[in-house]
C-alpha cells in the first residue's frame, strides 16, 4: 500500500538557482516535491484557489531572480501578483505552507506578505556576503521553526538588511513582536538588519521568509567543520528540521 505524501511546489525561473536543493530538502523531509518554472505556471494560469490541496507547501527558493535589476525580488513579486494573482495569505488560510528563502524572502516582502512598513535593502557594509552564521528562532508562532534551537546556516546575499518605516518603527515592531512575527534573529550583526532579524513569519505562522539557506544544510557533511566530528558524517544537517516541521504540519492537514 502506497503512503500518501504531501506535495510541495518549488518555483524556479530566470536567475533562481537553489530550486534543486530546495526540492531535495522537501523530499528528504517526506514530501513529494515538484519543480515548476514560473512562466509555465503563468501560461497554465494556475490559480491560487487551485494550489491547495493540490500542493501542501509552496517554496520560493534563493538565487538572483531576473538579475535583481530593479531591486531584489521585485520582478518576481510583480509576476506573481499580476501574472498569477496569487494571494498567499488565503492559501495559508486554507492550510498551505509557504517558505521564501533569500531572494524568495525578498519577493515575499515586495508582495507585502509581512506588511507595508517593511522593506529590505543593501547590507549596511555594502558588500555581498557568503559565510555561515548562527541564527536563533524566537517565539512559538511559526510552524516552520517550532521546537528548534540555535542553528548554523549559510547566508549568501547582498541585500539582506530588513528596515522598517522610521516614522512607525516602534509601533510596527511592537505589534510584530506581540504576534510572534519576528521569529528568527542573527547572532551578531552581519548586514545591519533591524533588531538583527534573519527571518519573519506572517500572523498565521504558516508563511516564513528567511535570509539564511536551510536547504543548504540538510546533511551534516555540508558544514565546513564537519570533519571535526566525523562520527556524525551520516547525520542530518540542522536546516532539514524546518522542512520536517513543515511535513508534520502538512500531514495534519491531509
Amino acid at each position: 500500500m502506497s503512503i500518501l505524501k504531501p506535495k510541495a511546489l518549488v518555483i524556479t525561473g530566470d536567475g533562481i538557482n537553489c530550486e534543486v536543493e530546495t526540492a531535495q530538502a522537501f523530499r528528504l523531509a517526506g514530501f513529494d516535491a515538484e519543480i515548476r518554472h514560473l512562466n509555465d505556471l503563468i501560461s497554465e494560469q494556475l490559480r491560487e484557489d487551485q494550489l491547495f490541496p493540490r500542493y501542501s507547501a509552496l517554496a520560493f527558493p534563493g538565487g538572483f531572480s531576473f538579475g535583481d535589476d530593479l531591486t531584489s525580488g521585485k520582478i518576481l513579486a510583480l509576476k506573481i501578483r499580476h501574472g498569477l494573482g496569487w494571494d498567499l495569505a488565503r492559501y495559508a488560510e486554507r492550510g498551505g505552507l509557504v517558505i521564501g528563502i533569500c531572494n524568495g524572502f525578498q519577493a515575499l516582502i515586495r508582495l507585502g506578505v509581512f506588511g507595508k512598513d517593511i522593506s529590505i535593502t543593501h547590507n549596511s557594509h555594502g558588500k555581498f556576503q557568503n559565510h555561515w552564521i548562527k541564527v536563533t528562532p524566537f517565539g512559538t508562532a511559526c510552524h516552520w521553526l517550532k521546537g528548534l534551537g540555535t542553528m548554523d546556516l549559510p547566508i549568501r546575499h547582498g541585500e539582506g538588511r530588513l528596515i522598517f518605516n522610521p516614522s512607525r518603527r516602534i509601533e510596527v515592531l511592537g505589534k510584530m513582536d506581540r504576534k510572534g512575527m519576528t521569529c528568527l534573529k542573527y547572532e551578531g550583526d552581519p548586514n545591519g538588519s533591524d533588531m538583527g532579524l534573519a527571518g519573519l513569519c506572517d500572523m498565521s505562522g504558516r508563511i516564513l521568509g528567511i535570509m539564511p539557506h536551510p536547504e543548504a544544510f540538510v546533511r551534516w557533511t555540508s558544514h565546513p567543520e564537519w570533519t571535526l566530528t566525523p562520527a556524525r558524517a551520516n547525520a542530518p544537517g540542522q536546516g532539514l528540521s524546518l522542512f520536517e516541521n513543515a511535513y508534520q504540519e502538512a500531514m495534519r492537514a491531509l
